[in-house]
């Protein structure tokens, strides 16, 4: 439990249980899903002899599609600092023969903005053939995966109420329903207060079965090796009985397509940059994801797990 979960509980108990009631609604779930599906994407690739922490670099790739790599200039220096290479967000202008190939590149950061030509003063790295943000598949699967978490939680707190919701006949029974709601979610013995002498009306609500649990589980484990699926890294699965080696194998080609691309970009920039600026920089891919294109298909027809790529 954190810090702010443990303050809560001791300083306000009636706050900490509506704050975990309400910590496993959708936003809290996106929100949950966007950050951890940017981790994993920024595990990919390792890059050498960077003066850059490379979380900067992967950050700009995944979010805008490119980064730029310059010396940085201070706000109130007439020279470039030498040696003092900085990844940049930014914009790309102007006119060539090509919608999409521009000659510009219009940096910004905190302290500083500057214009400067592409190929001289700075080198721009691809995060795709195409330059797309890895950022649009990321809010695609968070959107999913967070309703696939909401209807999984729901479904197994519907499940302790067998007798339904009650029906409320006044403020005084609405404000005591929420709490015997509350301490429903949080697994707690409960009981409706104040409710006066009117009697329950309670309504029946489908509750959901212990199948249908596992089946919403199945959904969000599909959802998630989807997701790696859509990046080119292989995760577990269970093989059908009825499918072929060669299916497998070219299933796995495919799935290679989609990180071959992202590496050979970022191989390109970091080119343009030794070019540029006299440095050595390289880029890889992970460990995980190399056995994959070295290993292929395990004896026992099962293959790596990848999911968690990138960790050293």
């Amino acid at each position: 439990m954190s810090f702010f979960n443990e303050t809560i509980k001791e300083h306000c108990p009636d706050l900490f249980d509506e704050y975990a009631a309400d910590s496993l609604t959708y936003p809290v779930k996106y929100d949950f899903w966007v950050t951890h599906l940017i981790e994993r994407c920024m595990r990919l690739f390792v890059w050498e002899s960077t003066p850059i922490d490379p979380k900067e670099i992967e950050q700009r790739l995944i979010l805008q599609g490119f980064c730029g790599i310059a010396p940085f200039k201070g706000p109130y220096s007439d020279r470039f600092i030498k040696g003092e290479l900085t990844a940049f967000f930014g914009s790309l202008t102007g006119v060539t023969k090509y919608i999409d190939e521009k000659v510009n590149y219009v940096l910004h950061c905190p302290t500083w903005t500057a214009t400067l030509k592409i190929g001289e003063e700075l080198a721009l790295i691809d995060n795709s053939s195409i330059r797309i943000p890895t950022m649009a598949l990321i809010q695609h699967y968070a959107t999913m995966l967070a309703h696939a978490d909401v209807s999984l939680t729901m479904c197994m707190i519907n499940h302790r109420a067998d007798s339904g919701i009650p029906v409320a006949k006044s403020q005084k029974h609405k404000q005591s329903i929420k709490r015997m709601q509350t301490d429903l979610f949080n697994g707690k013995m409960f009981h409706a207060t104040d409710i006066g002498d009117v009697g329950l009306e309670f309504v029946k609500i489908t509750n959901g079965t212990s199948e249908d649990i596992v089946k919403l589980y199945e959904v969000r484990e599909k959802l998630i090796k989807s997701f790696y699926a859509d990046i080119g890294v292989r995760s577990a699965y269970e093989k059908n009985n009825n499918t072929v080696e060669a299916e497998v194998t070219s299933d796995q080609s495919f799935l290679l397509l989609n990180v071959a691309d992202m590496l050979e970009r970022r191989q390109k920039g970091c080119e343009e940059v030794n070019r540029l600026f006299g440095t050595n920089w390289s880029v890889k891919l992970s460990p995980e994801i190399e056995l994959i294109r070295e290993g292929g298909v395990n004896n026992d027809n099962s293959e790596t797990d990848v999911s968690n790529s990138g960790r050293k």
